[in-house]
């Protein structure tokens, strides 16, 4: 815009209203941006709550191991655990892509898109970005709620060296678009007085909590077990592990995991989640610390 208008200087620009936030709120950075689709400018800006944050009870931390299939599982110091699945989510898009890729195909040659592929284009992204604001606002909501102050996630480097393959980096760029994810989620954590930090979270999807091996654990359809006797969930296995690696603070016992699915309006609780057990060990090898992640049927 600066080019366009040959503008110098510290831009700024009028805006229609008043906000809608006392003037003692802390305002957060304003995103600007064009929606090329709808042919208009549209920005968003963060404020941020300075009522609890400001109490010493705000002093819980929590870790996000962001996936693939399970697009979040989040452990707290306070022993909450929390797993957002995105399985359903990813076939929803991998059809539409399909469906996509079966109009280009009927195209004449020298077009490449016409209005019904534009129109799925725009539907298959307004669909992954609601389900991420959604999952962003419920999630942190959650977290402030519980106290939580510092929310650790994990570098994307990490990810893609140790479980690289094309459909882990077709739903990690394509479908969950990692770098927006992780920038909305810090954006809206601003909103709670929520700082977020990137960290390295290698190998703790393969560590074992209960005797820290790393080469003889085994990961199958989201279990992770050991020959110590350890079971369990592998993502909240891993997010648990990354917050104790990363905090000094004590993590206490942790409590049966919550599980959210997506319904093309807000994620909510499922009824899988009163399903959940506690995770097999072998009582002669329980961690020091006496905790255990939960584990499932």
């Amino acid at each position: 815009m600066k080019d366009r208008y040959d503008h110098t200087g510290r831009l700024r620009l009028e805006i229609v209203g008043d906000p809608n936030w006392p003037d003692y709120e802390k305002q957060g950075r304003l995103e600007l941006w064009y929606d090329e689709t709808d042919s208009t400018f549209r920005a968003s800006q963060p404020v941020t709550i300075t009522d609890a944050r400001d109490t010493p009870l705000a002093a819980e931390t929590a870790a996000l191991d962001i996936g693939a299939n399970n697009l979040v599982a989040c452990t707290t110091t306070t022993g909450e655990q929390y797993l957002y699945e995105g399985r359903e989510l990813f076939q929803r898009f991998r059809e539409t892509t399909r469906e996509i890729a079966r109009l280009q195909s009927k195209l004449r040659e020298g077009r490449y898109s016409s209005k019904r592929i534009r129109r799925l284009y725009r539907k298959r992204t307004r669909r992954r970005d609601h389900a991420q604001e959604a999952l962003c606002r419920g999630l942190l909501e959650r977290l402030y709620e519980d106290g939580v102050h510092t929310v650790y996630i994990g570098g994307l480097t990490d990810v893609l060296e140790t479980h690289w393959s094309v459909r882990v980096n077709e739903k990690t760029h394509n479908f969950w678009a990692f770098k927006q994810f992780t920038e909305r989620l810090a954006c809206t954590a601003e909103e709670y007085g929520i700082s977020v930090e990137v960290r390295s979270e290698a190998w703790t999807s393969q560590e074992c909590p209960q005797c820290g091996s790393t080469d003889r654990t085994t990961r199958h359809r989201g279990t992770l077990t050991c020959p110590c006797g350890f079971e369990g969930h592998a993502d909240l296995t891993a997010s648990a592990t990354f917050l104790k690696r990363h905090t000094e603070q004590v993590v206490r016992p942790m409590a049966r995991p919550v599980r959210f699915q997506w319904d093309d309006h807000q994620w909510s609780e499922s009824p899988r989640s009163h399903r959940l057990k506690e995770q097999r060990t072998d009582p002669s090898t329980v961690h020091h610390n006496g905790n255990v992640a939960s584990g499932e049927s």
